[in-house]
């Protein structure tokens, strides 16, 4: 729970820190590093609720409810850029990619539980 806590600490400093300005130079197509970083940061959050969790009997409410929670926490950070700081904006793009790196997390998450563990015969 440490380390959740401590990652969530580390992306609210990335996310309202106003001398840090992302690269939006195009990565792949259209899409931006700074989108690839938004998901690959929302994404490790998922997975760190997702490990947090892992133990609890209803794993589809728990996907659901991580999903969730990663998506209000990196929308909640991008109205925290506007409303907080004056070098940072909110971005649509920005949160979108919040919520879509939290749903990747899960579905890594899961992808990985799927090929990783073997059932006990």
């Amino acid at each position: 729970m440490r380390v959740l806590l401590i990652y969530i600490v580390i992306l609210a400093f990335l996310s309202l820190n106003p001398w840090l300005h992302p690269d939006s130079s195009p990565a792949i197509g259209a899409i931006a590093w700074d989108k690839l970083d938004h998901s690959a940061a929302y994404g490790g959050l998922s997975v760190l609720l997702m490990w947090a969790y892992r133990e609890y009997r209803q794993q589809w409410l728990v996907s659901l409810t991580v999903w969730l929670a990663g998506s209000m926490i990196g929308v909640l950070f991008e109205y925290c850029q506007l409303w907080f700081t004056s070098s940072r904006e909110f971005s649509y793009y920005d949160a979108a990619a919040n919520v879509f790196g939290a749903l990747a997390g899960v579905v890594l998450f899961w992808g990985y539980r799927f090929v990783a563990v073997k059932p006990v015969k």
